[in-house]
């Protein structure tokens, strides 16, 4: 029991970090890796949070920066 629940928490975490198993291109250094990535887990981050309160119409990530910004 405990095994089906733990397979599928992981099934969970692999989807949320499908976006960022896509090959990107070579980066230059560690830190431009680093960087894209953060910023990448961000967008989505943010994206999540608004496809759990149905307000994807109109999803903007500068916008939502912006508001956390002026927060």
């Amino acid at each position: 029991d405990c095994h089906c629940t733990s397979k599928y928490l992981n099934n969970l975490i692999e989807q949320d970090h499908r976006h960022i198993k896509v090959r990107k291109t070579r980066y230059q250094s560690i830190n431009t890796a680093k960087n894209t990535l953060k910023g990448i887990e961000c967008i989505y981050a943010l994206y999540k949070k608004n496809r759990r309160s149905l307000q994807i119409c109109g999803f903007s990530p500068c916008h939502e920066i912006s508001i956390m910004l002026a927060s």
